[in-house]
Order: C-alpha cells, then sequence, then structure tokens
C-alpha cells in the first residue's frame, strides 16, 4: 500500500464526438482544448460522418479516435475505444447505452459524468437516469446550482457544481444603445415553448424578432403568423454557429421562453455579445444571471412583456444591464472555468489511486 503519486499525466477520456455539434459534444472538444497537457494525456472520438482537421488537434496534443458511423461497428468501436485506451478517468456526459454497459462491466475503473438537466417530476426522473449517475458512475457534478438543487431534492445527494465555460466569440463588440431586435434562440419543439415568441412580437410590431433552429414546430409558428399577418418576426432555421454570433452580435435582447434548462449555453453567448437575457425561471435558474442587473428572471409571458417594455421605456437601464452582462459572463470563459475541472478531476482520480 502506497501513496499515490503525481508525477505521471491523467490519461483521460472523454466520451464525446467533437466534430458533431450538440453540447455535450461541444463541450468536450471545449474541455479537450483547455485541459493542461502537462497534466492529462487528452483522448476523445470524432465521427466519420463530419469533416475534421485533424491537424488542429494534433498541434493542441489531444488524442483523436474514429468513431465509424455503422449500426453494428459504431456501437462496438466506442467500446473497443475504451478497452484498449485502459484510461485513468472515463468522463461520460452523453449516458449513451455504451456508457452505461461498459462502466457496469468494468468496475474498476473511474467514471465522471455531469448533470445537464434540471430534475422534476416529469424530467429527467427516471430510476435508470438517476442510476446511471449515482451507481455507475464514480463521481458526477452538476453543472449549475439550479440542478444541484433539484439533484438533492429528487435523489437526496449533494453534487459539487462546476459550469460549463463559453468561448471568446468576437474580440470587441460594440456597446448597445437601444433595443430594435429581439433574438430566440433553440430547437423549435414543444418544451421550449417558441410560441411564445410570436406573441410577444404580435404585441410590439414596432420591434424586429429573430428565430433561430429547428424543429417539429416550425411550419406550424410560419403558417400562424401568415394567418394572423405577423410580419415582424424572420425564422432562420438551423445555422452555422458563427452566424448564429453574427446574427446576436447585431441583436439588443435574449429571450428565453423554455420550461425548463440547464445552464443555457445561448445565455452565455448572448452575454459575450453585450445582450442581456429574459428568461422563464418557471423550473429553473440562470446562475449568472442577477435579476435587474445584467437581465430578468420573469414568471411567465405578461411579465416577460412588461420586462421588455420596461427596458424600452428606460434606455439608460438598458444600457447599464448591456455592460453588466458582458462584464458578468468573463469568469465563465473555458480559461478561468478549465481550472475547477483539472482540480476535480485530479481530486476523484487522488481519492481513487492513492491507497493503491
Amino acid at each position: 500500500m502506497g501513496l499515490f503519486k503525481s508525477n505521471r499525466k491523467i490519461k483521460i477520456f472523454l466520451g464525446a464526438y467533437v466534430n458533431f455539434p450538440n453540447a455535450q459534444n461541444v463541450n468536450c472538444d471545449n474541455i479537450a482544448r483547455y485541459l493542461d497537457k502537462e497534466k492529462f494525456e487528452v483522448h476523445t472520438m470524432y465521427t466519420n460522418k463530419k469533416a475534421i482537421d485533424k491537424q488542429i488537434y494534433k498541434d493542441q496534443g489531444i488524442h483523436l479516435h474514429k468513431l465509424l458511423h455503422h449500426r453494428f461497428i459504431w456501437y462496438w468501436s466506442k467500446y473497443l475505444t475504451m478497452l484498449l485506451g485502459n484510461y485513468d478517468i472515463y468522463y461520460l456526459p452523453k449516458v449513451e447505452k455504451m456508457d452505461r454497459r461498459f462502466s457496469q462491466k468494468h468496475k474498476n475503473k473511474i467514471y465522471i459524468s455531469s448533470v445537464e438537466g434540471v430534475i422534476t417530476e416529469h424530467t429527467n426522473n427516471t430510476e435508470e437516469f438517476k442510476n446511471y449517475y449515482i451507481k455507475d458512475m464514480t463521481s458526477f457534478f452538476s453543472i449549475s446550482n439550479c440542478i444541484a438543487d433539484s439533484v438533492k431534492k429528487f435523489w437526496g445527494v449533494d453534487s459539487e457544481v462546476i459550469p460549463f465555460g463559453t468561448i471568446p466569440i468576437c474580440p470587441k463588440v460594440d456597446k448597445k444603445n437601444k433595443i430594435k431586435n429581439i433574438i430566440w434562440v433553440g430547437n423549435v419543439k414543444a418544451n421550449k415553448r417558441p410560441q411564445y415568441l410570436v406573441q410577444i412580437a404580435k404585441a410590439f410590431s414596432n420591434l424586429q424578432f429573430k428565430m433561430i433552429g429547428d424543429g417539429d414546430m416550425l411550419e406550424d409558428l410560419k403558417s400562424v403568423c401568415m394567418e394572423e399577418n405577423i410580419n415582424n418576426i424572420k425564422f432562420y432555421g438551423r445555422i452555422p454557429n458563427s452566424q448564429v454570433y453574427q446574427e446576436m452580435q447585431e441583436s439588443d435582447l435574449l429571450l428565453m421562453t423554455s420550461e425548463y434548462e440547464g445552464l443555457p449555453k445561448v445565455i452565455q453567448e448572448a452575454a459575450q455579445m453585450r445582450l442581456p437575457s429574459i428568461y422563464i425561471n418557471e423550473n429553473y435558474n440562470v446562475d449568472f444571471i442577477a435579476d435587474g442587473v445584467n437581465g430578468f428572471a420573469v414568471s411567465d409571458l405578461k411579465t416577460m412583456q412588461e420586462k421588455i417594455q420596461f427596458l424600452l421605456d428606460d434606455r439608460i437601464t438598458y444600457q447599464k444591464m448591456s455592460s453588466s452582462a458582458y462584464e458578468s459572463i468573463q469568469p465563465y470563459t473555458w480559461k478561468n472555468v478549465i481550472k475547477q475541472y483539472e482540480k476535480y478531476f485530479e481530486k476523484i482520480y487522488e481519492q481513487k489511486n492513492k491507497w493503491e
């Protein structure tokens, strides 16, 4: 029985696909890029269905492993990558069937995951989902205080809070003056309540609105706008991130109408563009939104409309809120946040290995 020695790199597997754009994949991509390569040997995966510049990752000291996108092969290519790599830590945020199977079969490894959505009576509240974190993982963390509170309430356990970071999007963003353009970004489906934006656009015919995202409600919303002659809202569908950022830069306010969220990345990105946010806090709170300082947390659609009108009427308050949004997001850049991840990974690794 000897004490753990920390003079070797920790070999970590980030179990996502860095060239396929969704939340877990993008976050793993950023963790891979920002982890200190003097401390960590970083491995992650990519899918052969999307383009990727492997040289960029190689230059950053990141080891890439191909996921073959074929029904049967896909399932086992991840398993073999995980098995043959013999990693010190497996970070498995996607909660895939293979993640569950591998962690249950190879119990002597270190498995870590992140809870990225609020637990409610009807959301993320199955025994299978709970057991993945409580039983299959060595440790897990929550990405916001709101999520940690819901984990405590429904699962009866405490969890450390480590937020996802945001990358610097634009080197210089002009200060905002007044509200002319309002933006909404997300999946156009029921739990995001995109119909609220249409109702707000109807109420504020003097403003311009942008809806960015795709989903099963999109065509119905377009039809409603046609039928009710609502012509101050533009539907973009799904567009590249670079274009989303451009549209944000040309907007003045972000609206979030979701029933529930985790740590909404879009609010982080909007804040970098000096956009305050108004969101409905029915089932969640955003850690870095201080109500009335860099945005508003409101209880319902009616109050959201009242806050929009308030900012239209009080331009000075809007300008202060815009500046505060930009200032408040700076501690959440990956350059700062990654230190929390490194400390957490090292802590779990040492706890597991110090007496072996």
